[in-house]
């Protein structure tokens, strides 16, 4: 083992929290877009340009790399239809639905939060 190949197995060993289920789930789901997507893919399989208008605030940027992130998760399918014309839809993925409690449950706490607010 090289002094550098030796270097990085020792920084990988001592990242904090390797192993942490919260850095895990925020990885997977802890972008600012990531459960908004969610929550509109599990209602109906969406079109890119149908989540852009249904989440204005979003850039076109960064709505793909929160579909690639959540896809990349196993969290979000993605189906290419060569047909023309030719259109990709995203839908939440089995795997995805088992964040659906998580994303209610932020959902109704959203609702109270801005209720407190008024």
């Amino acid at each position: 083992m090289t002094g550098a190949t030796l270097i990085q197995a020792e920084a990988e060993a001592l990242t904090p929290m390797s192993d942490c289920p919260m850095t895990a789930a925020l990885d997977a789901i802890g972008g600012k877009w990531s459960l908004i997507c969610l929550y509109w893919l599990a209602a109906y399989t969406r079109r890119f340009n149908e989540l852009r208008r249904l989440m204005p605030d979003i850039s076109h940027k960064v709505l793909a790399d929160t579909l690639r992130n959540l896809e990349r998760e196993g969290l979000v399918t993605r189906t290419v239809h060569a047909l023309a014309p030719s259109h990709v839809e995203y839908n939440i993925s089995p795997y995805g639905e088992s964040v659906r409690p998580l994303i209610e449950a932020v959902r109704t706490w959203g609702r109270s939060h801005i209720e407190r607010g008024r």
